[in-house]
């Protein structure tokens, strides 16, 4: 009964073929579709902005996203090397006809990926057959032990149910030479140390990119840090994979043609990454350090984030004024308050330590307050307003009588020499 229902046949259900991607790295496609999206959501609320503000924030988001995009493709992009050639060669075993096939090589960090293209001719076995493979055997992470055993590496085990599948005989020849680890050919060792390091260096820079773009909220300066360090771990990447992904330059000979491995787009875009990096950290330092107002302003960071409260006497101020003019031989007229050298003061002070290169001063005096003062009088409910009308006026007149005392009052004489006689 089960069997049977929704089937009007009446036999098994039957699915088509399914398909997987050939031509498309899926993994990195769906990472870019990430970032697409998250510049799409930003970028819809920047006309919330004003015009110039806009501007600003466009360009901030732009360059954030992007290096955030190119550091995971970086990690997990597979063309980190790349080699390819044409050249007849076998098909398959039991088939004595050769085909004239386009081969291709791309290294990553975590694979190696084989494709295989070729048109069959006409008025043979294969006329009829699609010859069309890309083939990955990844190596993450493990070595393992020698063999094709449960407890091999995942690259040999994928090497035996790539036999097993009976894949083409030139994707098997060329990954063989990744497969074999001893005799000196260590090729597939090599490269799989080097990518476990430089995926490590990424990571450590996608983290620090998340950083930035939390100091690009509050302080520039530890941005820009940070932005200088994503840089330099890019770099080192690029420094750690010529290093160390193989000592002896990797070449796969056929009949009409051999495979020489050279630096692929991901490793140039490692490199070129870092460098703009480099390069946008010494700006923003530069720009810190001189103009510190105008890159809180291209930021839309409030620029008193940066300055801590602190309380100096009036002394210590006056020196940092004066040193600051150059005004130490100068006299100026202060009133008699100001005479109070240990009076507290309260100043902004900038967070750096860097301040020979500083064209402006580390501290900023705060917004001066202007004190209000009310003469109103105090008026009570319960009060008797006559009464203390009365008392008001009692004050006034007290307060006369001691200022004409004060003025009446005359002041001591000048005490005189006595005049001695002098004795004729």
């Amino acid at each position: 009964m089960w069997f049977q229902f929704g089937r009007s046949e009446g036999f098994p259900s039957q699915y088509p073929e399914y398909h997987t991607p050939a031509t498309v790295d899926v993994t990195e496609t769906i990472l870019i579709m990430v970032f697409v999206i998250i510049a799409i959501s930003y970028i819809s609320i920047i006309p919330g902005y004003r015009k110039r503000q806009s501007i600003y924030m466009t360009i901030k988001i732009g360059f954030s996203i992007t290096i955030g995009c190119l550091l995971i493709v970086e990690n997990f992009g597979q063309e980190w090397e790349y080699g390819s050639t044409r050249s007849k060669t076998p098909y398959r075993a039991g088939i004595g006809h050769e085909i004239d096939a386009h081969m291709a090589v791309k290294i990553g960090l975590r694979s190696v990926n084989v494709t295989l293209k070729a048109k069959p001719e006409e008025g043979t076995p294969l006329a009829k057959e699609t010859i069309n493979y890309n083939e990955r055997f990844p190596w993450t992470w493990d070595q393992g032990i020698i063999g094709f055993g449960p407890y091999a590496g995942l690259l040999q085990r994928t090497f035996r149910e790539g036999q097993r599948k009976g894949l083409p005989i030139p994707i098997l020849w060329i990954v063989e030479y990744f497969v074999i680890d001893g005799e000196g050919i260590r090729f597939g060792r090599f490269y799989r140390t080097a990518g476990w390091y430089c995926h490590i260096l990424l990571w450590t820079a996608f983290a620090c990119w998340i950083l930035a773009n939390i100091f690009l909220q509050s302080v520039s300066r530890y941005a820009a840090y940070l932005i200088g360090l994503i840089g330099g771990l890019q770099l080192l990447t690029c420094l750690v994979w010529v290093c160390v992904h193989n000592p002896t330059p990797l070449v796969i000979p056929f009949e009409d043609g051999v495979i020489r491995m050279t630096l692929g787009l991901h490793f140039w875009m490692t490199c070129g990454c870092g460098l703009f990096c480099v390069l946008l950290a010494i700006i923003m330092i530069f720009m810190d350090l001189r103009h510190p107002n105008t890159l809180s302003t291209l930021l839309q960071i409030d620029p008193l984030g940066q300055y801590d409260e602190c309380i100096m006497r009036s002394c210590q101020v006056d020196d940092m004024l004066r040193s600051k003019v150059h005004m130490n031989d100068s006299m100026e007229m202060t009133s008699l308050s100001s005479q109070n050298k240990n009076t507290g003061m309260v100043v902004l002070k900038r967070r750096s330590t860097i301040k020979n290169v500083q064209k402006k001063s580390l501290f900023r005096a705060p917004i001066p307050m202007k004190m209000e003062i009310y003469d109103d009088v105090v008026v009570y409910e319960n009060q008797d307003i006559a009464g203390s009308s009365k008392n008001a006026a009692k004050m006034e007149v007290r307060n006369e009588k001691a200022e004409d005392e004060e003025k009446n009052v005359k002041p001591p004489p000048i005490p005189r020499k006595k005049k001695k006689k002098v004795n004729s």
